[in-house]
């Protein structure tokens, strides 16, 4: 039993591009509604690794965003492939304030410890987030009991939540290509 847990490819709108630029609330957060629903990238293409274990995966599951959608069809393996919005990235809250006016990546850090703290306007409250995250979790090792190796074609702060439930569950990484788009993680059940 395998399940591999691997990062969407590279969207067509760079946050790397606007990590600096300074703006409100407010403005980061039509640039968060704008980011959920662009595809992705010209050339995106999957590296040599992660195709092959994307090959090798038995059944594939994607959330509903397109830039996942479009991640299982460059990897080739859209006839195996469950999209279920149940692994949607959860959405970075954010306050609808004009000012004051600091860098993207700033904004994002400070939403997303408030996130963790309980704050969720505009977003996904993060104790709603946990729950998809055990569901999602016991849809994979489900899958996994019955038919081996199974790949989640997944987001940032999603992905996270669901290996941390996992690794709850005695799933151990035997492998790990990073967190860049495209990286993998494969986790093993050491009862398997």
């Amino acid at each position: 039993m395998k399940i591999i847990i691997m990062r969407h490819g590279q969207p067509q709108l760079d946050l790397d591009l606007i990590r600096n630029k300074k703006l409100s609330p407010n403005r980061l957060g039509e640039i968060i509604n704008e980011y959920e629903h662009v595809g992705l990238k010209d050339h995106a293409s999957p590296p040599e690794c992660s195709q092959s274990i994307a090959n090798k995966s038995e059944v594939v599951f994607s959330s509903n965003l397109k830039r996942a959608i479009q991640s299982v069809h460059l990897l080739g393996v859209e006839q195996k492939s469950n999209i279920d919005p149940c692994f949607q990235e959860s959405s970075l809250p954010y306050l609808n304030w004009d000012k004051p006016q600091i860098s993207f990546f700033s904004w994002c850090i400070i939403f997303r410890i408030a996130w963790l703290f309980g704050f969720s306007k505009n977003g996904e409250p993060f104790k709603i987030a946990k729950q998809r995250a055990i569901l999602c979790a016991a849809l994979l090792q489900r899958t996994a009991q019955s038919k081996k190796t199974v790949l989640l074609l997944g987001h940032g702060i999603m992905n996270r939540l669901i290996t941390k439930e996992l690794k709850s569950n005695g799933w151990k990484k035997i492998e790990a290509t990073g967190e860049s788009y495209w990286a993998y993680s494969v986790y093993e059940h050491p009862f398997s």
